[in-house]
C-alpha cells in the first residue's frame, strides 16, 4: 500500500476511531458529506467582507485577548486553541480557510492545529491592501521535501 495512504488512514483511525472509518468507507456516517471552514481568528476587530465568508465560518476568539503576562497569554490561547480543535473535529472539512485577524501568533498556532488535527494545509486569506485579499495556498510539506538540506 501506498505509505502516505497508509500514513493519512492511521491519522484518521487515531482521530476518529476505526468505526468512524468503517462509516465513512460505508457511507454510512450522518454529515458525511465534505464542508468548507472558514476560520476568523479573531473577530469584531475588522470588517468581514464576502471573501471573509465561504462555508460555515467559525470565530476562535472575540474582542481582546489578554496578554498580561506569558502566563495569561498562553492560557488564552490554549483556551481559543481548544475550541478551535473542537470544531476542526466536529466535521469532515475539505476546505479550511483562515483569516488572519488580530495577533499574529494566533493565527499561527490555528494554522498549526489544523494541520495537525487534519493533516491538510490551510488556505490563508492575505489583505493585499486598499481591500484587495489573495487566497494564499501553499503546499508547505512539498517546499520542505524538495528543499536541499
Amino acid at each position: 500500500m501506498n505509505p502516505e495512504l497508509t500514513r493519512k488512514l492511521e491519522n484518521y483511525i487515531a482521530r476518529n476511531g476505526e468505526t468512524a472509518l468503517l462509516d465513512l468507507i460505508n457511507g454510512t456516517l450522518p454529515n458525511a458529506e465534505p464542508k468548507t471552514l472558514t476560520i476568523i481568528a479573531n473577530g469584531g476587530v475588522h470588517p468581514l467582507q464576502d471573501i471573509h465568508k465561504r462555508g460555515e465560518v467559525f470565530f476562535a476568539s472575540m474582542g481582546s485577548i489578554n496578554f498580561e503576562n506569558i502566563e495569561t497569554a498562553e492560557s488564552e490561547l490554549k483556551d481559543i486553541l481548544t475550541k478551535v480543535a473542537h470544531k476542526l473535529k466536529s466535521e469532515l472539512w475539505s476546505k479550511i480557510y483562515i483569516v488572519p485577524f488580530g495577533p499574529a501568533i494566533l493565527s499561527m498556532q490555528i494554522k498549526s492545529l489544523v494541520y495537525k488535527v487534519l493533516n491538510q494545509e490551510t488556505i490563508d486569506v492575505l489583505h493585499a491592501g486598499s481591500g484587495v485579499h489573495f487566497d494564499i495556498s501553499i503546499d508547505t510539506r512539498s517546499i520542505a521535501i524538495s528543499a536541499k538540506g
